[in-house]
């Protein structure tokens, strides 16, 4: 099981970063939403080491991965909404609704 699961894994691997690499929505997310790239792809291993771990031992393994990712997440959220007021501001003027 743990062979297959580890070529499962490589055929995963490759297949991902070929769709990041060569399919438009793909590049568009390694470029501007990496850190999304990151969460399905870790995403999909945990899927993958649930397949040849006990759910007793699988589950605190997952629990750690997400609690340590959420301050990454957060962070890259705030700044691409940071990115997008100050896109909203340059469009159409001052916070206020000013523009002059």
């Amino acid at each position: 099981m743990v062979t297959f699961v580890l070529v499962l894994a490589a055929i995963w691997g490759v297949g991902w970063a070929l769709f990041l690499e060569y399919v438009p929505l793909g590049r568009w997310l390694a470029a501007r939403r990496t850190w999304l790239t990151v969460v399905i792809g870790v995403g999909v291993d945990l899927g993958l080491v649930a397949l040849v771990l006990p759910f007793e031992y699988w589950w605190p393994v997952a629990a750690v991965v997400a609690v340590s990712s959420v301050g990454v997440i957060a962070r890259s959220i705030v700044i691409e909404m940071r990115e997008w007021a100050e896109l909203m501001e340059q469009e159409y003027g001052e916070k206020t609704g000013g523009g002059e």
